[in-house]
């Protein structure tokens, strides 16, 4: 008998775990693309894994993990585009916008990493620009995000890219 009271409880909490994405409010950009960019060739590896398979890329990070926490945040992402520059420029950005019949793009452009004190102190300083481009190109909101990461040690050793992806979901979840 008693298992059947905990039924509503359990179900209620499964519910809310797998609850929607936040819903974005009225007259906000709802529909968005996704160009990331990268000033930061490669991030610092630390598996022979990561030289070879090229995991190593920032701009593999950047692009999953950006449209991941949009998607969380209630936006429809049309479309992503890692540009091959180091900053993406303003045509390639309006071409994908226009081609995915999105309403802006988000812009994520990796500035500077310094990770030299993560296998000592587990930190590292990442710098991100972070941008909205309306579908004429212009910039309707930008923002630079300092984010000094904190991980443990044994994350250090194995999944640098992770200090990566802590500064990228700060600099998205700025976005208006």
């Amino acid at each position: 008998m008693r298992v059947l009271h905990s039924v509503p409880i359990v179900l209620t909490l499964l519910l809310a775990a797998c609850a929607a994405p936040q819903v974005r409010p009225p007259g906000a950009i709802r529909k968005v693309v996704v160009v990331v960019g990268s000033r930061v060739d490669a991030l610092p590896t630390s598996t022979y894994r990561e030289d070879m398979m090229g995991e190593g890329n920032p701009r593999t990070v950047l692009v999953s993990q950006a449209e991941a926490v949009l998607r969380e945040r209630g936006f429809e992402v049309m479309g992503t585009r890692i540009s091959p520059a180091p900053a993406p420029s303003t045509e390639e950005v309006v071409a994908l916008i226009s081609d995915n019949q999105a309403e802006a793009a988000v812009v994520v452009v990796l500035a500077w990493v310094d990770a030299s004190s993560i296998n000592t102190m587990g930190q590292a300083q990442v710098v991100l620009d972070t941008g909205v481009v309306s579908p004429s190109g212009e910039l309707s909101w930008r923002n630079e995000t300092h984010t000094v990461a904190n991980i443990g040690m044994f994350q250090a050793q194995t999944d640098w890219r992770s200090y990566l992806r802590k500064a990228v979901i700060e600099a998205v979840r700025a976005v208006p």
